[in-house]
């Protein structure tokens, strides 16, 4: 939501610091702010905050209560059926913390909930729209982010005891890797589903509000997806393969699956295409692995713009050097061309035919048929200008 200081100085008498500093304040109490153009902000507005957050008003109390500092009119008309019972060690439990009763009390003021004291206690009503705040841990996530979370005291986490059992993560990463050597690609995908046996009471995505009891799903949907890319990171004539491991959420209990888009013909006939690896044998199978060590490359900008691929064969004089064929594709093709195979060879006759496949694709914009066909009559032009016969 974009919102500028002098919309919000609308609702303030005393004067509001600068932009920079609004921006800060929202930062450090968790709201996020994409951009500050000029004085004005860009805030993302997350979706537990979406029923009070989603206005001018809305954005200013929040401010005033992150701030204290008051609104010209700060009016609460009615407060929500949600009545929150909870208690000062309660809250510090929660948070780790150890604030006073004033604290909280603070915040709740700051906050406008509707407070009663009952013993050690609190019966506490958010103002609406905050339809977010239902159980204890939501109103010790306001009094942690209104008061500051640099005020909760940093604690170390006990050191583990022993020496942990890598045999079991080792037959695991064992596994991976040998599926790796037979031409497959690891994915992980979303844990949620359109049909399942266990349904989320909050889902995150309304269109997949199950959790998924099998990988399969999930699996298809990325490996379509996967074919309509595949010119671009895999040669000609090699097929996509995935798989994935994962924890699926079937009413018999929680497990972890391994599935793949196609057996492994090296693993014989009995091998399928799915597996429960929480009954597999694993520790013993990994018990000496070493797992290996892939080492990145470079992070290279991609396109969101579609390919066009092309096919060319022609014949060369026996002897010709592949790479001779390639330079005078790479030199004619130009800085679209983003891949080159060759995908196909055979000699006959003291003659050697060539064939290869070429994408391209721009990072700037959607790619023409008749450009492209224009760089591939370029190409041919130079083939045959090298006394090379293009079929």
């Amino acid at each position: 939501m974009k919102i500028s200081r002098t919309d919000l100085q609308k609702y303030f008498e005393t004067a509001l610091p600068s932009t920079a500093a609004i921006a800060d304040a929202f930062t450090f109490h968790c709201f996020e702010i994409e951009e500050v153009d000029g004085d004005t902000l860009d805030i993302k507005v997350l979706t537990n905050r979406a029923a009070d957050c989603n206005s001018e008003a809305g954005i200013a109390a929040e401010l005033s209560a992150i701030l204290d500092m008051p609104l010209k009119s700060n009016p609460v008309s009615s407060f929500s059926d949600k009545v929150v019972e909870v208690s000062l060690s309660r809250i510090n439990a929660i948070l780790g913390a150890d604030f006073l009763e004033a604290d909280v009390e603070d915040v709740f003021r700051r906050l406008r909930f509707h407070t009663e004291k009952r013993g050690d206690g609190y019966r506490v009503a958010a103002p609406l729209p905050r339809t977010d705040i239902e159980i204890p841990e939501d109103v010790a996530e306001e009094v942690g982010r209104i008061l500051g979370y640099d005020r909760i005291p940093e604690i170390e986490l006990p050191p583990i005891s022993g020496t942990p059992d890598q045999a079991r993560f080792r037959g695991i990463e064992k596994m991976k890797d040998q599926l790796v050597e037979q031409g497959f690609i690891e994915v992980s995908t979303q844990s949620f589903a359109k049909q399942g046996d266990i349904f989320l009471a909050n889902p995150l995505d309304k269109t997949k509000p199950a959790l998924r009891t099998s990988l399969e799903e999930n699996l298809q949907s990325a490996l379509e997806r996967a074919k309509q890319y595949a010119p671009l990171v895999l040669p000609p004539k090699v097929s996509v393969k995935l798989f994935e491991v994962g924890t699926v959420f079937p009413k018999e209990g929680e497990y972890l699956e391994l599935r793949m888009t196609e057996r492994v013909k090296e693993w014989g006939d009995a091998a399928g295409i799915s597996d429960n690896l929480s009954v597999a044998k694993l520790e013993e199978y990994g018990k000496d692995y070493i797992p290996k060590r892939y080492t990145l490359g470079a992070y290279k900008p991609f396109s969101v713009y579609p390919f066009i691929t092309r096919d060319i064969a022609l014949w060369v004089p026996s002897g010709t050097e592949v790479s001779t064929i390639e330079s005078v594709i790479r030199e004619n093709a130009g800085e679209l061309l983003a891949r080159l195979d060759q995908f196909d060879q055979f000699e006959k006759e003291g003659r050697v035919s060539y064939a290869f496949r070429l994408v391209f694709q721009s990072r700037e914009r959607t790619l023409t048929d008749d450009e492209v066909n224009d760089i591939m009559e370029k190409i041919s032009a130079a083939l045959r200008a090298a006394l090379f016969e293009v079929r």
